[in-house]
């Protein structure tokens, strides 16, 4: 049996550990509904077991996973690459809705389309048992130890059409896994929120149900192909808003997962800087009482 073996001794993983994890992850409503991230997860994991991770480029992707032709052109097609970004976030999803630690942990870096795996506690590097070497992460605990606890609501949209449904949907998911790199954040799994908000409406209702501090909603207006998200953050307990956005621009079929990064990026930045200034003020305040 081909192994994946870290040079600890006495830590390794086998083939079988990693499919049985496949078919673990496909079971999430996530890729359950969406055969192109299976077929894509599992032609590069398929791959990369059998030491073919040199293969893992966007033009063999496009030929085997998205059935493109022989004269796809990844320089001016990103399609491979807005799938790949769809897949990492839906693998991050996927983790962070566990509440205890998966036995192995697969992703997928960014800028490689080899994936990566380790068991969660490996803090060290993994090797195909081929040669091929496959770099993890130094630390994949799961579960983090966090003071405030965010949700982000599912958008409120007028127009019930299918890019504006495709468009409230991936915001949701790809905003509460970006909201994970603020340190302060612990946030509740997307999935969980729009299961929470099919019976509960009620913002307060919604926090109570979660131990949510502070709630991220937003709403999405359209009118022909251009669209207006307005976003705000409120805490819970005292309905106060701490922070809000507003951002408009063109929404097509062709642009859709584009404009997701480019809003979320987007919403991340302004959200960082506001809470950096907020740190700076509370800094200020400390210094001046000491004095």
């Amino acid at each position: 049996m081909n192994t994946i073996s870290p040079p600890v001794a006495g830590n390794k993983l086998s083939q079988e550990e990693i499919y049985q994890q496949l078919e673990r992850i496909f079971l999430d409503p996530l890729f359950l509904n969406s055969p192109i991230l299976k077929k894509f997860l599992s032609f590069i994991v398929d791959q990369a077991l059998h030491g073919n991770s040199n293969l893992l480029k966007e033009y063999t992707i496009a030929l085997n996973v998205l059935d493109k032709p022989s004269n796809f052109k990844p320089q001016e097609n990103s399609i491979v690459r807005i799938h790949a970004g769809r897949l990492r976030r839906a693998l991050n999803h996927y983790y962070n809705s566990k509440e205890t630690p998966e036995p192995v942990y697969i992703s997928v870096p960014l800028g490689s389309y080899v994936p990566v795996f380790s068991m969660t506690d490996s803090k060290t590097h993994a090797y195909l048992s081929n040669g091929d070497s496959i770099t993890t992460s130094k630390n994949n605990k799961i579960l983090i130890d966090k003071s405030a606890v965010v949700a982000v609501i599912p958008f409120r949209h007028l127009q019930n059409n299918e890019l504006e449904n495709l468009l409230t949907d991936g915001l949701g998911e790809q905003l509460s896994t970006a909201l994970m790199e603020f340190k302060k954040f612990s946030v509740i799994a997307y999935y969980t929120m729009r299961n929470v908000c099919e019976k509960i409406t009620d913002i307060g209702e919604i926090a109570a149900a979660l131990g949510a501090q502070y709630i991220v909603a937003g709403t999405i207006q359209s009118q022909g192909n251009r669209f207006r998200i307005h976003i705000q953050m409120i805490h819970a307990h005292t309905n106060q808003q701490l922070w809000s956005c507003m951002l408009e621009g063109k929404l097509t079929s062709q642009n859709i997962f584009e404009l997701q990064d480019q809003v979320v990026k987007s919403i991340i930045a302004d959200l960082d800087e506001s809470q950096k200034q907020m740190d700076k003020r509370v800094q200020k305040i400390g210094m001046t009482a000491v004095a």
